[in-house]
């Protein structure tokens, strides 16, 4: 009798488990210098996750999100992956936007057997470990340095290239990259210099990472450093009569940077792996979407939090709702349409998208057409 019982029963169960909401954890820098980009990367997830609530993306399954705020600093980020994993219980955590954070996640990832997914870190040795459990949906590094060297070396032929990076994993991993893909193109490399973390940039007088490469009259300074630092060096090469071409990853990609008006930022040339002017019926609506939810335009870092929590729900839609069926989901990831354009990672997780650039001009990003 308890067996018929049960067997009657199945549907209702089988509802009440669609129904258990999904816990996903989001770590980034919600405060501190690095705000700028967890604080974009939390309003993506948390439109996404508002649409995939109010729809049947997920067969009625609502999503749970619980940030976390590592400040940028990876001393922090062990103790709150560890609650995410064993006491929220989270199946997946997206996040960092800190490279040398978002490493350790990846080892406690592993660890955990918990499926992991960074959408602003660029490191590319992150997805190049060997660890099955963590992935990446933008261009990373390599992608972005090889889209500068071929617009400035291979179409410019500029031949001296000076770089400036910061005293982090993101500008020492990026510097480094994009060195030696311009010295194999032919490049003279002065640099990288690293900035002083103790030099204060406000009305600067004196920059000497910057000044000491450009005794070597470079043609182009590139800069691997965040939108604020950006931000003082623009403004310091202009005050110095710098007449060459600046450029920057994607940490330039930052309204803070390329919107700030500042005229020492026109002309400089930012890789960015998200063109949002692109005309889509998925850009266009998110656009809109974002705008209407926190009156402001959505940034590159927005746009792929936005896709990666998408990718995230679709993976748990076509798995069997545990941690290793919907890192077999992910991983088999190829074409995902987003706003960011079509997904598709490679063996070790990566993103095989590369990065395009742009050319700021009056406080927006132009595309620099081919």
């Amino acid at each position: 009798i308890n067996f018929i019982f049960f067997f009657l029963l199945w549907p209702s169960i089988q509802e009440g488990f669609a129904k258990e909401p999904v816990k996903i954890g989001i770590i980034g820098a919600l405060s501190g210098p690095k705000a700028i980009y967890g604080l974009s990367q939390l309003r993506g997830v948390e439109l996404a996750a508002s649409e995939i609530n109010n729809s049947s993306f997920m067969k009625n399954n609502r999503i749970i999100l619980i940030p976390m705020d590592d400040m940028g600093e990876p001393g922090r980020v062990g103790p709150l992956v560890t609650k995410l994993i064993y006491e929220n219980k989270v199946i997946a955590m997206i996040g960092s936007v800190d490279s040398g954070c978002t490493h350790v996640i990846s080892m406690m990832a592993v660890k955990s057997h918990t499926p992991h997914v960074t959408c602003v870190a660029t490191d590319p040795s992150l997805t190049r470990a060997g660890n099955p459990w963590t992935f990446r949906t933008l261009a990373d590094d390599e992608r972005q340095a090889s889209a500068l060297v071929n617009y400035f070396v291979g179409e410019k032929r500029k031949k001296k290239i000076a770089i400036i990076a910061a005293q982090s994993r993101y500008g020492k991993m990026g510097a480094k990259t994009f060195s030696y893909l311009a010295i194999k193109a032919g490049a003279e490399v002065f640099g990288p210099n690293f900035l002083d973390p103790e030099v204060k940039y406000q009305n600067p007088e004196l920059i000497p990472a910057v000044d000491k490469l450009l005794q070597m009259n470079p043609d182009v300074i590139v800069l691997w450093t965040l939108a604020k630092d950006a931000l003082h060096i623009a403004s310091y090469l202009s005050l110095k009569g710098f007449k060459g071409d600046v450029a920057g990853g994607d940490g330039l990609a930052s309204p803070l940077f390329f919107a700030s008006k500042a005229p020492s930022v026109n002309g400089t040339v930012i890789t960015c792996p998200y063109d949002g002017s692109f005309p889509s019926k998925e850009n266009d609506y998110f656009r809109a979407k974002f705008y209407e939810n926190f009156q402001m335009e959505p940034d590159s870092f927005a746009a792929h939090a936005y896709d990666t929590l998408f990718l995230i729900a679709q993976g748990l839609s076509k798995s069997d709702g545990t941690r290793s069926g919907l890192r077999d989901a992910i991983s088999g990831t190829d074409a995902f349409q987003g706003v960011t354009g079509k997904i598709r990672l490679d063996k070790s997780g990566n993103d095989l998208r590369p990065a395009f650039l742009t050319r700021c001009q009056d406080g927006v990003l132009i595309p620099i057409e081919k």
